[in-house]
């Protein structure tokens, strides 16, 4: 019986996964940088970028024209934002090496104190569109594992910024995007 419908079995199953495929690439869960075994997707860049580019928005409405900096080009926030999201993954990586299972409790502890913030929601709605969800997943909780580290890393006599560098020249990041390319641990645009 099966035999017969086989098939429309088979069409209905392309079907399916092209049409699974498709919501999956409009929603940009598709991969733009491969961080040491981790994906890093689109949706989370472009989710970041839009936030780095609206606080920058804010930044020169209320500072414009007091500062003498030039403008920065939309691709250097994307340069800027590819560049953190490689830099999180290390530092989160390296932090529950040196850490192992204290690691969510002490990320928990040091973001404990801006949950009870009244205010904070909309702060970082103004600031960055995001939502307080997206803003501990995307900037408070990097921010903690990184202070960690930086703990970790004094503890141990070495300083954060030696081992970031050091961490990014040796780091395997490989990027799916023409656009962009990571060389001697720097993103930069293809030229």
């Amino acid at each position: 019986m099966i035999g017969r419908y086989k098939p429309y079995i088979v069409f209905v199953a392309f079907v399916a996964v092209g049409l699974t495929a498709i919501f999956l690439v409009s929603e940009g869960y598709y991969p733009v940088l491969l961080v040491e075994g981790e994906f890093i997707s689109v949706r989370r860049f472009s989710k970041d970028y839009r936030a780095a580019s609206l606080y920058y928005e804010n930044f020169l409405r209320t500072y414009g024209g007091e500062t003498n900096e030039e403008k920065l080009e939309p691709k250097e926030i994307q340069l800027s934002v590819l560049e953190q999201l490689v830099e999180d993954v290390l530092v989160r990586q390296e932090m529950e090496r040196r850490v192992g299972r204290d690691a969510d409790a002490l990320i928990a502890n040091k973001i404990e104190k801006f949950k009870s913030d009244e205010n904070l929601g909309e702060a970082v709605t103004a600031l960055y569109g995001f939502s307080l969800a997206d803003f501990e997943r995307e900037v408070l909780i990097p921010q903690a594992e990184r202070e960690v580290l930086m703990g970790r890393l004094f503890l141990d006599g070495e300083k954060i910024e030696v081992w970031l560098e050091g961490a990014k020249k040796s780091a395997s990041v490989m990027t799916f995007s023409s656009a962009f390319h990571w060389k001697d641990g720097k993103m930069e645009e293809a030229k």
